[in-house]
């Protein structure tokens, strides 16, 4: 199988995966018990609904020049570096005993997803320094099964951990996984941290080259749009488990674990994803709004676990799609710049609709909503179908380069 050839051959990447792999369960982990604890000290839902939004104001100005400087400096020194640093923020987290160190929490959750707004775009820049071009859809594949299983077994364990042996030892857990996360990124041997060796390009890309380019502006697009469905998604999810088929915390759990199932099932599809990756991501977009269509009517909590697992799966296969295109077009040299402003713009949209998402609740029935939800996902695919018709990728690729040297 192709996916499991490029990951032998790509030694380099298998540090980067298994640090991002480790590093994200361990997040899962110490998120849950962040949940529970500020549940223990507030018995107020409030007081979590915060802590969400506080995670995702970073990005918005952090995510940007978390990809600059990864465009700027060693993409391995930034990556080795935040992981050290998280690990005494996170067990700052010990210090907290009583409601009055609530505060402490929220000031906690800011600075770690600060450094996490700094760390994804450095990450994602750093892939298509470590392996070769041909086999960027089969590593984008494994990206998507890290995601699944930091999701599968990062909820799970983090409820059992949380539970059995008391908070305090999920934060000391997550303390360690930003450790090895670090001495993982340390074993990388390769260039993808050297090539600005001039160090003379601008830290800035000019607003003419990046508005000028159709190839970034439809990404921008899509960075905005994707997210304003998936965060009514993740309310969603909770919300089928909760009313809908009234499964309680069990079957928030059994849901959530079917959308890493979903995404880990997608990663298997590498090989027969090659050509036309535009087309098959409006398709896949296409198939997901359908899922949702179909969520809307499932007669039954074990259906619904189906057919999140179909939204998951052909949701990963567009995400592979898109982004391996996205790596091939945009120029290495400017895609920690780009892929930190499309953190900043996708993160945001994906806030907002979650906190809308409890107001739509409001008005329609979660069934309701979702049948919104995937009708939205289909006009999504008219959109990007006329997007992408317009779209020549050699074209497009070319004149960015041309605009880079320019710069």
């Amino acid at each position: 199988m192709s996916l499991f050839k490029s990951w032998r051959k790509e030694t380099n990447y298998q540090f980067l995966f298994w640090a991002g792999m480790i590093n994200g369960i361990g997040s899962r982990i110490s998120q849950i018990a962040i949940f529970g604890l500020l549940y223990q000290l507030t018995g107020s839902g409030m007081a979590i609904g915060l802590v969400l939004a506080i995670r995702m104001i970073p990005f918005l100005i952090l995510a940007p020049l978390g990809g600059m400087l990864a465009d700027r400096f060693s993409k391995k020194k930034l990556l080795f570096t935040v992981d050290l640093f998280r690990i005494p923020v996170v067990l700052s987290l010990l210090l907290v005993q009583d409601s009055s160190n609530v505060w402490l929490i929220y000031l906690i959750t800011f600075v770690l997803a600060s450094l996490e707004a700094l760390y994804v775009p450095t990450r994602m820049s750093a892939i298509p320094f470590l392996v070769k071009q041909d086999r960027l859809i089969d590593i984008n594949s494994l990206e998507q099964a890290m995601v699944g299983f930091v999701l599968v077994i990062g909820a799970a364990s983090g409820g059992v951990i949380a539970y059995y042996f008391g908070l305090s030892t999920s934060f000391v857990l997550n303390g360690i996984t930003f450790l090895l996360s670090a001495l993982l990124i340390a074993k990388v041997n390769t260039p993808f941290d050297t090539h600005n060796e001039k160090g003379n390009e601008p830290l800035f890309l000019s607003r003419r080259k990046l508005w000028s380019s159709a190839a970034l502006i439809t990404f921008f697009f899509i960075a905005v749009t994707m997210p304003l469905a998936n965060g009514i998604d993740n309310v969603l999810v909770s919300i089928y488990a909760l009313e809908v088929f009234e499964m309680g915390e069990l079957g928030v759990g059994f849901l959530y674990a079917a959308l890493g199932l979903g995404f880990i099932f997608s990663s298997m599809c590498s090989s027969f994803l090659k050509r036309s990756l535009l087309a098959l991501t409006v398709l896949f977009i296409a198939f997901e709004g359908l899922g949702h269509l179909l969520l809307s009517i499932v007669p039954s909590f074990s259906t619904a676990i189906y057919v999140i697992i179909f939204i998951t799966y052909v949701g990963g296969l567009s995400n592979i799609c898109i982004d391996t295109v996205m790596m091939k077009v945009i120029p290495r040299r400017k895609q920690g710049t780009i892929f930190g402003f499309m953190q900043a713009i996708s993160n945001t949209a994906l806030s907002l609709s979650m906190a809308s998402a409890g107001f739509l609740l409001e008005v329609f029935t979660p069934r309701e909503l979702s049948l919104l939800v995937g009708a939205a996902y289909i006009a999504f695919t008219i959109l990007y179908s006329i997007l992408f018709s317009k779209l020549n990728l050699v074209k497009e690729k070319r004149e960015l380069l041309r605009g880079m040297k320019s710069a």
